[in-house]
């Protein structure tokens, strides 16, 4: 018989092992440069995207939307600690964030590339908002806090985190699939 200890830390080292793997596995890369003409932080007018944000929803009370309020929370207070504004919840990104997070997992795939081929930048145009700045994905950790403490433990996904350019944000979270949860935020120049 293996004692409860030994097996209690390879589990725990199996699973770190499985949260760097899965960040190794992300190009964490996926950032965007402003739109051309567009030089300050502050939009013009000029520089608004053409549709229209649509009225931002009340989170309910789901596990998925009390996971993805709580990435929310804690990227918003990572920002403001580190002296930039926090991010407004855009449901244009949500709904692209949402809809990645569950390809993913609906697939087993992992990766910034959607089954159907469609990057990020491509993947939050389709749902009208034409400023993405960059974009976050993890896959393994079960929790809010784990995703998040595993995106600020990786340089380009903490770089995405703390980047006063961007000033919006759409997180997707779906439960399930050959890594049991798969993480997205999305993130907006406006």
């Amino acid at each position: 018989m293996i004692p409860i200890g030994i097996l209690a830390a390879a589990g725990v080292l199996g699973g770190s092992l499985a949260v760097f793997n899965s960040q190794d596995n992300a190009t964490a890369s996926e950032a965007f440069p402003r739109p051309s003409g567009s030089t300050t932080p502050d939009a013009s007018p000029s520089d608004r995207p053409s549709t229209p944000a649509p009225k931002a929803t009340t989170p309910g009370n789901s596990k998925i939307d009390r996971y993805e309020a709580e990435i929310n929370r804690l990227v918003n207070k990572a920002r403001v600690e580190h002296g930039c504004a926090p991010l407004h919840r855009d449901p244009r990104l949500d709904k692209a964030a949402r809809l990645h997070s569950q390809d993913m997992a609906a697939h087993s795939h992992y990766s910034h590339t959607s089954t159907d081929g469609k990057g990020p930048k491509e993947r939050m145009e389709a749902q009208g908002y034409e400023d993405a700045s960059s974009e976050n994905i993890d896959a393994w950790p079960t929790t809010p806090k784990d995703a998040f403490d595993a995106w600020m433990h990786s340089p380009d996904h903490r770089a995405n985190i703390l980047g006063c350019q961007s000033k919006a944000t759409g997180i997707g979270v779906a439960l399930g699939g050959k890594h049991r949860a798969y993480w997205t935020q999305d993130f907006g120049y406006k």
